[in-house]
């Protein structure tokens, strides 16, 4: 067996590994049956594709095609202590032995003892220079640069100036984050990026960026690379790059990715105002269409019968939601004429729902103290701490929502959707209005105003 860990000059090359094994064979009268190459491969990561090929080559033995598994050094088969002791365990059973064609193949308990020595202080040496790429890597992090110099779409990159900004990818990659934040799905953004007309070359690969899916396109929003971010094992981190979007932007795209989360079919959803519907009753009203209309039904009372009325039809709420931002459009501008700043919402939320998040993360760590002192027995904590943790996860979502709204200019933003209402899709329409409306409730039959609208900008 041959591993290398990355063809580079100045290595031990995967030809000088093979002759050594072969001049071996030859002094000890080996016949070599099979050889098995790992270029490029971690004799230490978990997810190393190494493993597939060990667990080939203990087959051969396993299964008495061959007797014994050659390999440079030892240090070659594996550098991760639970796979060696695996490796070894396996072949051993089978009757055969791992033997190294540069170092001693002793196989007292003393030559045992020295070969489970060079196995741990190849795990050692792999683990120390792990650490050290990882302080490295953090380190850059931390200084606001990215890991390593990979390829970022929309950015060209020198290892003299860093990344800028490419003059043709990176307005592609703003408009990515701006229409996902106004509505548009994030499958109608590849198929309107991809090249119907790419084709592969002789060996069946596309050039890169011709052609794109989902996937693809959240991973490169989610990586916030555009937003001036890096992402780092799962967290974003400030970067020096220049971001291609405004903060509010980013704001607007977090806020829009975090809703589709929670609610994944509302982003297909034909209904302008799904998710802001709320009865009387208190229950979710949700979208449905009777003979080409189409209607919002209260659940509670559909399967539960609280109440007669149960549905309202859309053309109904969309001129009440019309009407109120006309009337928000104008109230704004009269207010704006006179205003000494900018507007804000009626009431900021974002600082109260900071403190409320606070709270629950205060409460939290009270109980876990109590818990580790053996005040609280172990199921109380677990349900305890499943509570607060679900309601931190609803405050982050409040927050996200909050943050974004801040990021609104109400009079330009309702003028600008009442002007062009018509020619809006609806799930841009959708992602719109929920940035103005928090709920929208319908009243009894006969009440004197049959739709409500709460809004922080302005309450009905």
């Amino acid at each position: 067996m041959i591993r290398v860990s990355k063809e580079r000059e100045g290595m031990i090359s995967p030809e000088n590994q093979r002759w050594s094994i072969e001049q071996y064979a030859s002094r000890e009268n080996i016949d070599v049956v099979a050889w098995i190459e790992g270029i490029d491969e971690s004799g230490s990561r978990k997810k190393s594709a190494w493993w597939a090929r060990l667990d080939a080559g203990i087959q051969y033995v396993e299964t008495k095609q061959a007797d014994v598994l050659l390999v440079w050094r030892i240090d070659r088969t594996a550098r991760n202590r639970l796979r060696w002791a695996i490796a070894t365990d396996r072949i051993e059973t089978a009757g055969g032995y791992i033997e190294s064609a540069t170092e001693p193949n002793d196989r007292s308990p003393a030559g045992r003892f020295g070969r489970g020595m060079m196995a741990e202080h190849a795990a050692f040496m792999a683990e120390s220079i792990g650490a050290t790429w990882k302080e490295t890597l953090e380190r850059r992090v931390r200084h606001g640069l990215t890991p390593n110099g990979q390829r970022h779409y929309g950015y060209v990159y020198s290892r003299d100036a860093g990344y800028e900004v490419d003059p043709i990818e990176g307005p592609i990659l703003a408009d990515m984050y701006r229409s996902y934040a106004a509505g548009e799905s994030a499958q109608n953004i590849a198929l309107r990026l991809t090249d119907p007309n790419a084709q592969p070359d002789e060996n069946g690969v596309y050039a890169r960026y011709a052609r794109w899916n989902t996937p693809a396109i959240l991973r490169l929003l989610d990586s916030g690379f555009g937003a001036g971010l890096v992402l780092f094992r799962g967290e974003l981190h400030p970067g020096t790059h220049p971001p291609v979007i405004t903060p509010d932007d980013w704001t607007r795209f977090e806020n829009a990715r975090a809703e589709r989360r929670r609610r994944p079919r509302a982003e297909r959803s034909p209904y302008t105002y799904s998710g802001l519907m709320q009865c009387h009753c208190g229950g979710k009203m949700h979208g449905r269409t009777d003979h080409g209309q189409r209607r919002y039904a209260c659940l509670k009372s559909k399967h539960y019968g609280v109440h007669p009325d149960a549905s309202l039809a859309e053309d109904v709420v969309e001129q009440a939601v019309l009407k109120w931002m006309r009337n928000v459009r104008d109230e704004l501008n009269t207010r704006a004429r006179t205003a000494p700043r900018a507007l804000r919402p009626v009431e900021d939320p974002v600082g109260a729902i900071s403190r409320r998040i606070a709270a629950v993360n205060e409460r939290l760590d009270s109980a876990t103290a109590k818990f580790v002192d053996d005040l609280i027995p172990r199921d109380a904590y677990d349900r305890l701490r499943a509570k607060l943790e679900a309601e931190r996860r609803d405050l982050d979502l409040e927050l996200t929502r909050a943050s974004a709204q801040a990021t609104v200019r109400p009079v330009a933003f309702a003028g600008d959707l009442v002007a062009r209402w018509g020619n809006i899709p609806v799930e841009q329409r959708r992602q719109a209005v929920r940035l103005l409306i928090e709920r929208i409730r319908v009243q009894p039959k006969g009440s004197a105003e049959r739709v409500v609208i709460d809004s922080p900008f302005s309450r009905s």
